[in-house]
């Protein structure tokens, strides 16, 4: 609690003023450090002045101004214990109803009732006409008890979820908490959090006021004092006046924890200044190296030489450890340890151990099979074992580099699913590549078996030559077809197997027409040149068939990146009208339709420019 008592001083009490009088026109009535680097200041400025924020007499980096007056998300938070029963509660909701009729600029409003606990009337996205319709319906609470730290809190969820913009909560109160979970501390640390401004209305005499003003003050609100209830609809108009003059400003500071630093709002001719410092002081001073040393230019000069030399130091142990093993390769026939041999067989025992019962375990999940044949397909030394082991590998480095960029939780979940699907998709894209490089050899391959046959050698030699003298992929599958042949499987079988692993269609074709030749029998010779030719001619048909529907392609290609493209266009050129769109609840329900429509489009024009020949 002392902690958080010395950060609002910090923040608002050590604000020494320095030019600007009680009778100002433009007033700072808020400084939150919570979010450093990001500074949050609540300001008051004349009607229809626009503020702008000066820090140590150098203008703001990435100064965002936001009028209170035409606030993003309004809660008004109304107290319905057993005390407001009768002529107050009846007061309260008819002031709170015309403050909603005059607060035409707020996107959207909700309402929260608490007395023995706090309770959410409405949902996201409903309008002023249904929120003033729920408050008149509004009944007193039956049951002992005032809600008011657990009410603050569920409207900071509320508004949360409501808006990415300003949040506003109006509070309204007559009396002390009673019965709240939340304590005032954690009321204060949610709002702060959340960004929401409280304004704070105490109704009668027996109001905790002082609670109150530390809510509002804490967040750059204000508390406004209702001696009868009849004053209650003069304090909601004055407060929707102060809305239209006040003005949360947000921007990077330069400073560094512990500096001093003068702020200064202006409006026009007129200008607020403050002298502040920035909470963290008292850290820097307590580690070993003080503050003033630590600014200084010579100081970064000497971490950069340090950081150079930890470096060049790094890149000779490793050339180090680089030579290494070259010489203990020549060496270790002579110089091995019997011991050291038996340990390095006991590891690499234990990891084939471990990769063995992952794979066991996969064994029995659905798409098993299905896996293993696009690690075959893959032409990867990896096993399925490894699979599990490298996506969490992937997933963590993901996440841990989401989080050194500084991303939030949602996007962490997205990095750490992307991290554990990253191995799998690198598996089936290097599938679909080898397959089309064994394609793109067939032809080649058929011409050199049939002229081997000719020259009066078996099928057997035809295909050790193409197996020796060929490249990757198909002097590779070649070897394995003719190692399983000498294993005792038939040849006709073992080129079935890789016709099953390769996935090519062209593959399959040559595995019938030898299937269908060894049955009939035949010239070989004929029979390949035959096949070699008809799959020239049938890959050159494709590509003719690609030409062709390139432009219905490029076609399907662009209609898909163009909203994509006009969004980020939109974005740069005014960010504040496409900011609804990204920050409320409607505008992520229409992203998430045009994300719907546009995969059922993808799809669809998919079909029509995928032709099968």
């Amino acid at each position: 609690m002392k902690r958080a008592v010395l950060i609002i001083l910090a923040s608002a009490g050590l604000a020494l003023p320095a030019a600007a009088g009680a009778s100002s026109p433009v007033k700072i009535r808020h400084v939150d450090f919570s979010a450093f680097p990001l500074v949050r200041v609540t300001a008051l400025a004349p009607q229809g002045e626009r503020l702008s924020v000066l820090e140590n007499g150098a203008g703001a980096d990435f100064l965002k101004a936001r009028q209170l007056g035409a606030a993003q998300g309004l809660m008004l938070a109304v107290d319905n214990s057993e005390s407001m029963q009768g002529r107050p509660l009846r007061e309260a909701k008819q002031a709170a109803r015309e403050f909603l009729a005059q607060e035409r600029r707020a996107v959207t409003t909700g309402l929260v009732a608490f007395g023995h606990e706090a309770l959410a009337l409405t949902r996201g996205g409903e309008s002023k006409t249904d929120v003033a319709n729920t408050l008149a319906a509004l009944a007193p609470d039956v049951q002992p008890g005032t809600s008011l730290y657990d009410a603050v809190v569920s409207s900071v969820r509320r508004l949360q979820r409501m808006s990415a913009g300003t949040r506003i909560l109006v509070l309204l109160t007559d009396g002390h908490d009673v019965g709240s979970r939340a304590s005032l501390r954690d009321a204060i640390l949610a709002a702060q959090r959340g960004n929401v401004v409280v304004y704070a209305i105490s109704a009668g005499t027996r109001a905790d006021r002082a609670t109150l003003a530390a809510l509002a003050g804490s967040t750059g609100g204000r508390l406004f004092e209702a001696q009868d209830v009849t004053q209650l609809s003069s304090i909601y108009a004055a407060l929707g006046q102060e809305l239209d003059r006040t003005w949360q400003l947000s921007y990077l500071t330069r400073a560094r924890p512990g500096d001093s630093l003068d702020l200064t709002v202006r409006a026009g001719s007129a200008e607020a200044a403050m002298r502040l410092r920035v909470p963290g002081s008292s850290s820097l001073g307590s580690s070993l190296i003080p503050a003033s040393l630590a600014h200084r230019p010579l100081t970064a000069a000497i971490a950069v030489v340090l950081a150079a030399l930890l470096l060049a130091v790094a890149g000779a142990t490793a050339i180090r450890r680089r030579r290494a093993p070259q010489i203990r390769r020549l060496l270790s026939p002579h110089t091995a340890r019997p011991d050291g041999e038996k340990e390095k067989r006991t590891q690499s025992g234990r990891l084939e151990t471990l990769v063995a019962w992952t794979e066991n375990a996969m064994a029995d999940l659905p798409g098993s099979a299905r896996l293993t044949r696009t690690v075959e397909r893959a032409g990867s030394k990896l096993r399925i074992g490894h699979l599990p082991y490298l996506a969490v590998f992937s997933a963590l480095l993901l996440v841990i580099l989401g989080t050194a960029t500084g991303a939030g939780a949602g996007l962490g979940i997205l990095l750490l699913l992307a991290g554990l699907f990253l191995p799998f998709v690198g598996l089936w894209i290097a599938a679909g590549r080898r397959a089309k490089a064994f394609d793109r050899q067939l032809p080649d391959v058929l011409a050199t078996v049939a002229s081997t046959l000719r020259a009066g050698h078996g099928l057997r030699t035809a295909l050790r030559a193409v197996a020796d003298d060929g490249s990757p992929p198909a002097s590779v599958e070649l070897t394995r077809v003719l190692g399983e042949e000498r294993l005792g499987r038939p040849l006709d079988e073992a080129i079935t197997a890789m016709c099953e692993r390769i996935g090519s269609e062209d593959l399959e074709y040559v595995a019938t027409a030898i299937n269908v030749q060894s049955q009939a029998g035949g010239s070989l010779a004929t029979l390949f040149d035959t096949l070699s030719e008809t799959v020239r001619e049938r890959q050159r048909h494709a590509r003719k068939v690609r030409a062709l529907t390139s432009m219905g392609r490029m076609s399907a290609t662009v209609l898909i990146c163009l909203p994509f493209g006009l969004a980020f266009l939109m974005t740069l050129i005014s960010p504040r009208y496409m900011a609804p769109f990204y920050k409320t609840s409607t505008g992520h329900v229409l992203i998430g339709f045009c994300l719907v429509s546009m995969s059922i489009g993808a799809f669809l024009l998919k079909r029509i420019v995928n032709v099968r020949y």
